[in-house]
């Protein structure tokens, strides 16, 4: 099914008051930050309490409650409210999936979002019922595979093009999907498994780049020959333009295990958030750089265990957001154009939508975020699983530490 961009413009039109209630939220003061860091920090507690929007719902003399559930009271009587269709405006879809994939789109009021277990790509706009796109056949979303990543051509406006990362019965692979067409397989035999498939994908340029996990196999990550455990860079029709180590082949960089977030981060440089063994990593990625072994300064940034660790990243505005799902937090940390840390971790979110996965930059300096409290681990609530908005200053009051 395609979608005109005349029908987008006027599905999104719905969303501008909670965009405007959001941005109302205004950004966190970082005018005392203290000097950048000289060593390669570490995730400590949060500065100051988060402050999220609460605007009051109409009808309603309450605001939504801090807890997960982001439920509400109403002063007023009749039906119950459809937990589809929440009054929260910070919330922009709801009763998804398991989503994992994200794209907020250039209107600044909607995104597409894959569901990992059921292989569907809806647009999701404020309010209203998502609308299917695309179906992915054949997904496998066993272990921690399935429909993962997404991304959209650097001209999508014009040409529609969706591209996905997916683990099918054999292997992953990348597929593309052109308005009211069949996905077409355009990279296959990345070596899958029930643990570290990766998956995720980044347009940068003209040029798509896909972060594979080992597949259970660490050796895979250090083998040229493999396409596990490795970021890849094609162009937009899928032919390989890695050939950092080998000509003809799409291997950017190796030695990576589970990789499952991707950033663009102030200096302009790609970097890949990877776990392993003892701490999350942010690695800004260097052609034909090997990251097997971690030299000192090889991370920007680290996220250890007793951090709730890390499961995505992005920026904007100067910020460097990260989610984690065991601590149902987003954090942000002040970024110079440099590439310099300054001031402290503030939580953006915290304990409201419960856990959180993947978060994306979008128009008007916001992160759009997914929950993942249906993948077996969270305590869901009706209308999970949802996707989320968050000012990418926080809100405008401080606090003590957490």
């Amino acid at each position: 099914m395609s979608l005109s961009p005349r029908r987008v413009r006027r599905c999104a039109a719905a969303l501008g008051t909670g965009v405007a209630l959001l941005l109302a939220a205004g950004c966190g003061d970082f005018s005392s930050a203290p000097p950048s860091w000289s060593v390669q920090p570490s995730l400590t507690a949060p500065a100051a309490t988060p402050v999220v929007p609460t605007p009051t719902l109409p009808g309603s003399t309450t605001t939504p409650p801090s807890g997960s559930g982001g439920s509400t009271s109403s002063s007023t009587t009749g039906p119950p409210p459809d937990p589809c269709r929440p009054p929260d405006p910070s919330v922009i879809a709801a009763c998804l999936k398991d989503p994992w994939g994200l794209v907020p789109l250039a209107d600044g009021m909607s995104a597409l979002v894959g569901e990992r277990t059921t292989g569907r790509i809806l647009l999701a706009v404020y309010q209203r019922p998502p609308v299917l796109l695309a179906t992915v056949p054949g997904v496998d979303g066993t272990g921690d595979g399935g429909l993962l990543g997404l991304a959209v051509s650097p001209s999508y406006a014009e040409d529609g093009l969706v591209y996905a990362f997916v683990t099918t019965a054999t292997d992953n692979r990348v597929v593309r999907i052109a308005r009211g067409e069949k996905p077409k397989a355009i990279l296959t035999g990345i070596p899958k498994g029930r643990t570290h498939n990766g998956g995720v994908l980044a347009f940068n340029g003209p040029y798509l780049f896909v972060a594979t996990g080992d597949a259970g196999r660490p050796t895979l990550a250090g083998d040229a020959r493999s396409l596990a455990g490795k970021v890849l860079r094609l162009d937009e029709f899928g032919k390989p333009v890695g050939g950092t180590l080998t000509p003809g082949s799409p291997v950017f960089a190796t030695g990576f295990t589970a990789p499952t977030g991707m950033c663009r981060l102030p200096t302009g440089a790609l970097a890949v958030v990877d776990h392993r063994a003892t701490a999350d990593v942010l690695l800004p990625l260097s052609a034909g750089k090997s990251y097997t072994r971690l030299a000192s300064g090889d991370a920007a940034w680290t996220w250890r265990a007793s951090d709730g660790g890390a499961a995505d990243c992005a920026s904007t505005n100067g910020v460097l957001a990260s989610t984690s799902l065991d601590r149902q937090r987003l954090t942000g940390i002040r970024m110079t154009p440099t590439g310099a840390f300054t001031g402290s971790p503030e939580a953006l979110l915290e304990r409201r939508y419960g856990r959180l996965r993947t978060v994306e930059a979008g128009p008007r300096n916001l992160f759009w975020v997914t929950t993942a409290n249906r993948d077996g681990h969270g305590r869901p609530v009706a209308s999970d699983d949802r996707v989320v908005v968050v000012p990418s200053g926080g809100g405008g009051g401080g606090g003590g530490p957490d």
